[in-house]
């Protein structure tokens, strides 16, 4: 508010006998509202203002003694609160700006330590896996042993009484052809021998191959036979729905491969 209307509502409440507890009775205000009036820290409202010319019986141009010099007051203490409430508005942005990064500097930072802490665990459970990987060395001074040892343990079981070499382990010359047992007696010593030789050779040749061999029988791709009798019965004579009990037959085949293909006659 400008001075010299505090200065004027001073002079009129003491024209009109009033004191300030009084005045702010009237008006239902509070005695620092009216002391800040007249101190000219904060202005009256315009409810106020016709209630304080009417107490004073005066008009509001005679209560503010309005004039040029007076509007350029106003106006020029108008924009000076604007221009302070812009100051402590921007201020107040600044101080917010501030502390915004002030708190993504510390999030950073924790994420930072947090992401290096990490890092030391990862780096450190590292290190305890290579060395419980790393193979137990024998301490110094401790006798190592022999290479002849070390030989003797490294060398195959093929010496040893209990496991003989297997035939043709050693052999340098030409390798005999098997002996069938259809060339001797039956009962005979040669054919228990040459009968025994061949059921040894087939179940070496069978652990060789994985224990599966795979006869003519079992080599024949009945599934795409099934697979193309079913196309055929389905495109010519439209009978796609009795054709597929063709599928059913395969296991029937393979069971029926694996008798023939397991009489010893037919491995003759």
């Amino acid at each position: 508010m400008n001075v010299e209307i505090a200065q004027r509502l001073a002079e009129l409440r003491r024209e009109k006998g009033y004191s300030q507890e009084e005045l702010a009775e009237r008006l239902g205000l509070s005695r620092q509202a009216v002391s800040k009036w007249e101190r000219a820290e904060s202005s009256p409202d315009t409810g106020n203002l016709v209630a304080l010319a009417k107490l004073y019986g005066v008009t509001l141009d005679e209560l503010l003694r309005f004039d040029e010099d007076l509007e350029d007051d106003i106006i020029y203490e108008a924009q000076d609160r604007n221009a302070s409430a812009e100051e402590k508005a921007q201020a107040a942005a600044e101080k917010a700006s501030v502390a915004a990064a002030q708190a993504a500097a510390a999030a950073a930072q924790a994420q930072a330590a947090q992401t290096a802490a990490k890092a030391v665990q990862d780096q450190q459970a590292y290190a305890a896996a290579s060395q419980a990987a790393q193979p137990a060395q024998a301490p110094q001074g401790a006798p190592q042993p022999h290479p002849a040892q070390t030989a003797a343990y490294a060398a195959p079981p093929y010496h040893t009484a209990q496991t003989p070499p297997p035939p043709g382990a050693y052999a340098t010359g030409p390798s005999i052809p098997p002996q069938s047992p259809h060339q001797y007696p039956v009962g005979s010593k040669e054919w228990e021998d040459a009968y025994v030789e061949r059921e040894m050779r087939n179940a070496v040749g069978g652990i060789n191959d994985g224990g599966h061999r795979k006869g003519a029988w079992s080599s024949f791709p009945y599934p795409i036979l099934c697979v193309i009798v079913f196309l055929l019965a389905g495109f010519f004579w439209g009978i796609w729905h009795p054709a597929w009990i063709v599928f059913l037959t395969i296991p029937i085949y393979y069971y029926i491969a694996h008798v023939i293909e397991s009489d010893p006659n037919y491995r003759k």
